[in-house]
């Protein structure tokens, strides 16, 4: 066992929130060293959460500027009144300069992040589509074995690719703001019925009777649509992070939603199936980073790039280095057998 990732382990469950922290940043590196210590450490953390993880967690999502930070906030601090913990991971846009995280979050859920009982960790998108960092789960991994029953995970926005971030999670709020589209958008197949719970945010004051319009579009559209989880019907909630109106209603669904999972019986093996999930997802990442940087696929894409601006054929090149990965893979599998 390496020592100082069982060390690190022991900090963690004694609730040492500067050892995870540290942790979630092994975890995001991609120096080998680190790669070594991050990964004893998560087969640690997974041969302990059947003892020490009791995690509901859970996708926000939505379009930028509906509000979700200031609704997890809001919805984190009241969860952590009824006794829990919280663990919230944002994913922000990235910076197309230094590749980093371009918002923040901790500055946006100020209070839940100095609360003993929340913890708040943001990661740049990168260049990945789906809603979640490449770390994602792992870091969820880590939140779970630290005793945070409450995991949210706050998407870097909103659109089809969301459903990767349903794929690796237990449960997904839509967060919409009033009057963001009719009951036709609402039924649209995609984001709408991955949806376990629907919450109109921002229906104070001048919008309070926009907002009860959507949430009547929304719940007549999803009466079209075919529940995703036995034993739980979407729900379809107003809610305001400003003035906390609703905030009661949708802590509650939350609750039931939870509980309904637990239920079922059917969480230990829908993790079995997220599980399948990432390993696959992973390694398709992996194996499109290490095909696309090699050198001889970086020389033939180079020479094919200068040949179309001189008139070539930009489908014959893809055509071409489409064969070359392909020569390199059998290549590779004859030189290890």
């Amino acid at each position: 066992m390496n020592q100082e990732s069982a060390t690190l382990f022991q900090k963690i469950i004694q609730g040492d929130r500067v050892a995870l922290a540290q942790a979630m940043t092994l975890v995001e590196s991609n120096r080998e060293a680190d790669r070594e210590v991050a990964v004893a450490l998560l087969e640690i953390a997974e041969s302990k959460k059947s003892e020490l993880d009791r995690s509901i967690r859970l996708t926000i999502s939505g379009a930028p500027g509906v509000g979700k930070s200031s609704l997890i906030e809001k919805i984190g601090l009241k969860a952590i009144r009824e006794g829990h913990k919280v663990g919230v991971l944002t994913i922000d846009p990235s910076s197309n300069i230094s590749h980093g995280s371009i918002l923040g979050d901790k500055s946006r859920m100020q209070y839940l992040s100095l609360s003993e009982s929340g913890f708040v960790r943001s990661s740049p998108a990168g260049t990945l589509l789906g809603g979640l960092g490449r770390r994602t789960k792992e870091m969820m991994t880590l939140l779970g074995v630290a005793g945070f029953d409450l995991i949210l995970v706050e998407t870097v926005g909103v659109g089809q690719s969301e459903h990767i971030a349903w794929q690796l999670t237990d449960g997904f709020v839509l967060v919409i703001q009033p009057g963001s589209g009719d009951e036709l958008q609402g039924i649209k197949r995609g984001i709408t019925e991955l949806a376990d719970i629907i919450v109109v945010n921002k229906s104070d004051t001048s919008f309070k009777e926009s907002a009860a319009i959507s949430r009547g579009h929304y719940q007549n559209a999803i009466h079209y649509l075919t529940p995703l989880r036995k034993g739980w019907n979407p729900k379809v909630l107003t809610c305001s992070a400003l003035d906390g109106n609703g905030v009661d209603e949708f802590w509650e669904n939350i609750r039931l939603y939870k509980a309904s999972r637990l239920e079922d019986g059917e969480l230990k093996e829908e993790r079995i199936r997220q599980d399948s999930f990432w390993l696959s997802w992973s390694l398709g990442i992996t194996a499109h980073q290490i095909l696309m940087n090699h050198p001889v696929v970086n020389q033939k894409l180079s020479e094919g790039l200068n040949m179309g601006e001189q008139s070539g054929s930009i489908y014959r090149t893809e055509f071409e280095i489409e064969t070359l990965m392909k020569k390199l893979i059998t290549i590779t599998e004859t030189q290890a057998g």
